[in-house]
């Protein structure tokens, strides 16, 4: 590169830079996003390296790294970090409902414009994915070394977020009364009789894990989620002796639940089996996992958010962030795609085990996942914001609970029937059936002038 083009670049790079400084609110918290952004990255990051193919016998075969090597289990405790984003969630649906609230919008009109929000990148994902999977599965069903089923994975975060952002008005009037610890506190107690009765395997079993740990998916994400209210109050310990007393009793929490209780160690579902895990349903573990993550990110919290005041710091957490959920929603199907191409084709190398090359090669693999994203992302990113565009605050919606809380149950339900299929053996052909469910709920959820 001559060092015209070097200047030129960096000119360019200085530019949007400047540009991005500017279009930055003055009042936005940069914290939050690099928060979001951060545990977004890890969770598309781990996805990629779980996965892993190798050909023992000459012939390629895909596996799960936990599932193959348990001793990785460990790092669960590291990499999930979905507790983050619902921590975030509640501080920034906090802050969004206080100004919506003062500009006179109803709740119900909120609520629909945030689902918009949410569901509007979803929609053309699952309108390529679900008939792309159908058409796999009658066309190729043989042919294929990883399903394009394990794409659905991500949609379990939409289902669950949207539940528990639909009840801020809720949870937020409870907060203003002073009862945000007292809720959390009785969320979490009622999850651990939850967790006591599952891990005793009692009732009937849903997928792979006992139907009874349904409503922790509410329980726990709330209860982190009420965490986040109070950190947009700054009701979360403010020094650094309570914020490390935080950490340490999650750390704590932690230790006596799995080393002397019944809980398992690994914090996300060990795919292809049946094994119990801390994450599907979530458990009173991954809650004590969110103490963790809170208190530590309360500790880094006043010296990065000086370092993101820096534009060329702040410039990649802001492009990242105004693509974060078509990142998360696309990544795994990414993944499929090339493993699938680059492993008939022989693009990319194969170890016949999990051993030091395979883990020496994986930065190929991430590398090529990522350049499929960017075209992803690049292709279907201009849905993300919500199909209104506007203010999220200041829409005008006419629509009243009935035809809201109809979106969001057809939209859950199906979800979870994507979700079902994905992981049983069953015929794939129904999931068109669930994608027309989830299209009239989210025009149902649709804001309405």
């Amino acid at each position: 590169m001559t060092r015209s083009a070097a200047d030129s670049g960096g000119t360019e790079a200085a530019g949007l830079s400047a540009r991005i400084e500017a279009a930055t609110a003055p009042e936005r918290d940069r914290y939050l996003d690099l928060l979001r952004v951060a545990a977004i990255m890890m969770v598309i990051l781990g996805h990629w390296v779980v996965r892993v193919v190798v050909v023992p016998e000459g012939e390629a075969q895909a596996g799960y790294l936990l599932a193959l090597q348990p001793e990785w289990q460990w790092a669960s405790l590291i990499w999930q970090v979905m507790p983050v984003i619902f921590l975030v969630g509640g501080a920034l649906n906090a802050r969004s409902w206080r100004r919506a609230q003062s500009d006179g919008v109803a709740p119900v009109a909120w609520v629909r414009r945030r689902a918009d929000r949410l569901l509007g990148p979803t929609v053309p994902f699952l309108l390529v994915l679900v008939p792309g999977w159908v058409v796999a599965e009658l066309l190729v069903p043989d042919a294929l070394l990883i399903d394009p089923g394990v794409a659905l994975i991500p949609l379990w975060f939409v289902a669950a977020y949207l539940a528990v952002m639909a009840l801020t008005p809720v949870t937020l009037a409870l907060h203003a009364r002073g009862w945000s610890l007292p809720a959390i506190l009785a969320a979490v107690a009622v999850a651990a009789l939850l967790d006591l009765m599952r891990l005793a395997e009692w009732g009937p079993v849903l997928g792979t894990q006992p139907l009874i740990g349904l409503p922790n998916f509410l329980l726990i994400w709330g209860a982190i989620h009420q965490m986040g209210h109070m950190w947009a109050d700054d009701r979360l310990p403010t020094r650094p002796g309570g914020q490390a007393g935080l950490a340490l009793a999650g750390a704590g929490a932690m230790a006596l639940l799995i080393g002397a209780g019944n809980w398992p160690l690994t914090m996300v579902p060990v795919e292809g089996t049946t094994l119990p895990n801390n994450a599907a349903p979530p458990t009173v573990a991954l809650f004590a996992l969110a103490l963790v993550q809170t208190g530590l990110a309360l500790l880094a919290r006043a010296r990065l958010k000086r370092v993101l005041e820096r534009p060329w710091v702040w410039t990649p957490v802001a492009l990242l962030g105004a693509r974060m959920l078509t990142l998360f929603l696309w990544h795994q199907v990414a993944m499929v795609v090339v493993t699938n191409l680059a492993v008939q084709q022989g693009w990319l190398p194969l170890t016949e085990t999990v051993d030091a090359r395979w883990w020496a090669q994986q930065p190929l693999w991430v590398a090529a996942f990522s350049i499929m994203l960017l075209g992803l992302v690049l292709l279907f990113g201009r849905f993300e914001g919500g199909s209104a565009g506007g203010s999220e605050d200041g829409v005008s919606d006419r629509v009243g609970w009935g035809w809201t809380l109809a979106g969001i149950a057809l939209t859950g339900g199906a979800i979870a029937g994507l979700l079902w299929l994905g992981v049983s053996d069953q015929p794939v052909w129904p999931a068109l059936g669930f994608l027309a469910l989830f299209i009239a709920g989210t025009r149902a959820l649709r804001p309405r002038g």
